[in-house]
């Protein structure tokens, strides 16, 4: 039980991360004005970094590491596609992202 907590935690690390650097791009299309990017990308290095320690608990450090670069990926391409389709709507995009991601990294 709690190696499935601790997966969803990095998930929502992992997602946070991303969501706060596409909200700092310049092209992003959710908010009016995008976030400033060095806190923006501080925080996004800061969550990679305790999601890979939080699942080099559960896996061997490469693999983590793997896993976090993996899932960095797919939610960024996952972020600009949502995007394009919920214009305006950071509530939305940002709550259900979190939560499909989260679901995801538990079920495996």
């Amino acid at each position: 039980m709690e190696i499935q907590l601790l997966k969803g935690l990095a998930g929502a690390l992992i997602f946070g991360g991303c969501l706060l650097t596409y909200l700092a791009s310049s092209r992003q299309r959710l908010l009016a004005k995008p976030f400033t990017r060095k806190p923006a990308w501080g925080l996004f290095a800061t969550g990679q970094m305790l999601a890979w320690v939080i699942l080099a608990g559960v896996y061997p450090p490469f693999s983590a590491a793997l896993l976090v670069l993996t899932l960095v990926m797919s939610v960024w391409i996952g972020l600009v596609l949502v995007s394009a389709h919920m214009t305006g709507r950071p509530l939305l995009v940002g709550s259900v992202g979190l939560v499909l991601f989260s679901l995801i990294m538990v079920t495996g």
